[in-house]
């Protein structure tokens, strides 16, 4: 008979769910991951995102490490690719680091398996196919998750919870405030062959700036506006391949395109402390529990605080990845991988924790958790401490 209790419970299977649920198993904690479709990695593998963003401020200084790190080679282990020759040297300086991102791409298939591998070696329950549909509280706890299956709806019990979603679904069905977000931008990576050369294609309206006249913006959380990005992507992939036979690669054609939707930002927790990129830089929290770059522009550095991971109303509900608060512009920087693996890292290591004890541990134990799993937290790199 099929297991129905365990110490966490994480849902979804993103990289922030895999760091997740990595952390929590490692600690001790029987855990199960929960993840909708048949492979682990969300957009950074199904979606086609295959750039493992920078894990260095650009100016020498390593951000994250601890899982963070760990995944990036793990993307690596089954090739291509590999890690700058400057920070594969560990006794190379941060002088002569600088200028070189620590950032990586890796094959898409390779890092599906090799994740899972990592997840079966650490004893994690994974459960494909299933779909979280509902929460149940009792006081301040979430007592059990709603999922759907094969076999219709299975009610699932933990000591404690993360929310690895993408889209803070356990948190809004726990019935936490949740921030929606209705403007992502329409993308479609993918790639082409032409019976000689392979080629990626990073297809996407511009982020930032206004957008073609005959595209629009979606919803992350609205089932048809869902459905319509997927369309609109599948279109905008085929438009790409009819210009490049138009511009004299008549032989061209998708080879590989996503099996997932490329929305970047749909809803996430809503804690009133909002981890933002304008407000936040060079910034120490002091219950900070990750350091990152930023992925954009070099020679920036931030932390990412406890509170903004936790729960406002639940005592054992923790969001990670994109599902934790921030701002639209901090929203930008945990949404994308190495920051996905440093906050489900930190939520892994906090609930394996509360299932042990009973309760939430505080930010100085999950700081001490963190560092002693390998993890960074430096504030001597910051100018100004947040209390």
């Amino acid at each position: 008979m099929m297991k129905t209790h365990f110490d966490v419970i994480v849902a979804g299977g993103g990289i922030a769910g895999i760091a997740a649920a990595l952390a929590a198993a490692r600690a001790g904690a029987e855990t199960l991951l929960l993840e909708k479709e048949y492979a682990l990695g969300g957009l950074a593998t199904l979606g086609l995102i295959i750039v493992y963003l920078p894990i260095d401020d650009g100016l020498g200084e390593k951000m994250s490490a601890s899982i963070s790190e760990e995944l990036a080679r793990c993307a690596l282990s089954l090739g291509p690719g590999k890690v700058p020759d400057v920070w594969a040297d560990e006794n190379a300086t941060a002088e002569q680091r600088k200028g070189t991102r620590y950032e990586v791409r890796y094959n898409a298939a390779s890092m599906m398996i090799a994740a899972e591998r990592l997840l079966q070696d650490a004893g994690v329950h994974l459960l494909y196919d299933v779909r979280l549909s509902g929460a149940e509280t009792q006081g301040d706890r979430v007592h059990a998750v709603q999922v759907e299956t094969k076999r219709g709806r299975m009610t699932l019990t933990a000591r404690a919870f993360i929310d690895c979603t993408g889209d803070a679904d356990l948190c809004y069905f726990a019935g936490e405030t949740t921030v929606d977000d209705d403007t992502n931008r329409r993308t479609g990576w993918y790639y082409s062959f032409d019976g000689r050369k392979l080629q990626l294609h990073m297809q996407s309206d511009p982020i930032y700036d206004a957008i073609p006249e005959d595209s629009r913006l979606y919803s992350g959380t609205d089932p048809e506006q869902i459905s319509k990005h997927v369309q609109d992507m599948r279109r905008m992939i085929a438009g790409h391949v009819e210009n490049l036979r138009a511009q004299g690669n008549a032989d061209a054609y998708p080879l590989l395109i996503p099996a997932y939707h490329g929305l970047r930002m749909t809803r996430r927790l809503e804690t009133g402390t909002h981890f933002s990129e304008d407000a936040h830089d060079f910034a120490w929290f002091r219950d900070a529990i990750g350091m990152i770059g930023n992925w954009k522009r070099p020679g920036h550095r931030y932390s990412i605080p406890y509170r903004a991971i936790r729960a406002e109303h639940l005592s054992n509900l923790y969001a990670a990845g994109r599902c934790c608060c921030a701002d639209k512009s901090g929203w930008d920087l945990t949404r994308v991988i190495p920051s996905c693996a440093v906050t489900g890292e930190a939520a892994g290591l906090a609930a394996a924790r509360q299932a042990r004890d009973g309760s939430a541990p505080g930010f100085e134990c999950v700081q001490n958790l963190i560092t002693a799993n390998g993890g960074l937290l430096r504030p001597e790199l910051f100018d100004r401490i947040i209390e």
